[in-house]
């Protein structure tokens, strides 16, 4: 289950636990009610920490006051959150945590606020080992000055604050965002390492992904295998890619398959570097394999390893058989630009050009929907079927996501 449908049960369950407390009325508890809300308290704080146990309370403090500052609360909260759920919306196969404000509390603190025991419930989250991730912000004036403090808790780097201070010619809601992504990186790291990643996609500034990840990194421990690590070395080897420096992003997914081989996403990567190493049989023994003893559960990878094979039975002239897998990848993920493309390209090569100009518009037609995910280098490149190729972009991508706040 997602974190965010987590949320939704949540929050449905303390909408259920509020209008019954409304029926109650506004009368004082006697002893033997509030030992029954405390009771009642306690085995839904079981559950609320099992469900909420990825999700982020955040706190915006009101604006102070300051000659030229003309901004309310609401609007201040608005605009830090809004960044917040831009870098939540990355599309990844890792689910980002589910961000929320500090008003959106649990159903066990829905009911021991109505009760009047919050002290008593807040006592109980603890015993149950349930801490949630913190992220608080405010903007105050120091010598005259305004700045932004940022601080709170994670469970990956503990606790964390810094002091941010506007830029020159820096905006206020720029300077508020700014503040909003720091947080973020302290809270999602690899969520907020991919976002930059996508945001820098065009002008190639890389640093702080750079930086982000290799900060991520060392906080890792030393181990053989981790999860964790395998995520920001592949963060790397895209960046590599992006800087057309092929050698360096086979070493960073090779690197990430080591680490956590239970990962299909640098098998991908890595396929991806075979083929712009024009080694193509490589390239599609590493996803036969990928398929045979680990097919992926998720389909859109599992489209992406088949239409990867198909590129490079391509490079290897075996046309009969790229069309096979090409045709795989379009059925298992019917929404795929790039598989289109690909099968276009193939019927191009076998003479076909009729089918070649239809697969062609369907790829431009399916430009509609999610095209992959943001740790998958088949995303922003082009997969090479031919030699002596370099690294180009793919002229598909992920739409953007339309929000209003």
């Amino acid at each position: 289950m997602t974190p965010r449908r987590n949320a939704d049960m949540v929050s449905a369950r303390r909408s259920t636990v509020q209008a019954r407390i409304a029926r109650w009325g506004a009368k004082s508890m006697d002893p033997t009610t509030l030992m029954a809300a405390v009771l009642v308290a306690v085995g839904l704080l079981g559950a609320d920490a099992v469900l909420s146990t990825s999700s982020v309370d955040v706190v915006v403090a009101p604006p102070p006051e300051f000659p030229g500052l003309k901004i309310d609360r609401e609007t201040l909260a608005s605009e830090f959150d809004a960044k917040l759920n831009e870098i939540a919306r990355t599309v990844s196969v890792v689910h980002p945590p589910d961000i929320r404000s500090s008003e959106d509390e649990g159903v066990a603190m829905a009911l021991a606020e109505a009760a009047d025991v919050k002290g008593v419930a807040f006592a109980l989250q603890s015993a149950f080992g349930f801490h949630p991730d913190q992220l608080r912000f405010a903007l105050y004036v120091e010598d005259g000055k305004l700045r932004g403090l940022v601080n709170g808790t994670s469970h990956l780097t503990r606790d964390f604050r810094a002091v941010m201070v506007p830029n020159k010619d820096e905006t206020l809601l720029a300077f508020v965002q700014r503040c909003s992504l720091w947080g973020a990186s302290q809270l999602a790291p690899y969520s907020t390492a991919l976002y930059l990643l996508g945001n820098h996609a065009a002008d190639k500034d890389f640093t702080d992904v750079v930086a982000l990840s290799q900060h991520a990194k060392s906080l890792l421990p030393p181990t053989p295998r981790n999860f964790d690590r395998a995520l920001f070395d592949n963060v790397l080897g895209l960046v590599a890619l992006f800087n057309n420096d092929k050698q360096g992003a086979r070493d960073a997914f090779e690197a990430a398959i080591r680490s956590d081989p239970t990962n299909p996403v640098p098998f991908l990567n890595a396929a991806f570097t075979d083929l712009q190493f024009d080694e193509y049989q490589r390239a599609a023994d590493r996803m036969m394999q990928l398929i045979r003893a680990a097919p992926p559960t998720n389909p859109v990878l599992l489209a992406t390893a088949y239409f990867t094979w198909g590129a490079a039975l391509m490079g290897l002239k075996d046309l009969k058989t790229a069309d096979q897998m090409l045709a795989e990848a379009t059925r298992i993920n019917p929404d795929s630009s790039t598989a289109a493309q690909l099968w276009s390209e193939e019927k191009a090569l076998a003479g076909d050009k009729v089918a070649a100009a239809r697969l062609e518009q369907e790829a431009l037609a399916r430009t509609a929907t999610m095209e992959n995910y943001a740790e998958v280098a088949a995303l922003y490149f082009h997969l090479s079927w031919g030699d002596n190729e370099p690294v180009t972009r793919s002229k598909f991508a992920n739409p953007d996501i339309v929000s209003f706040h």
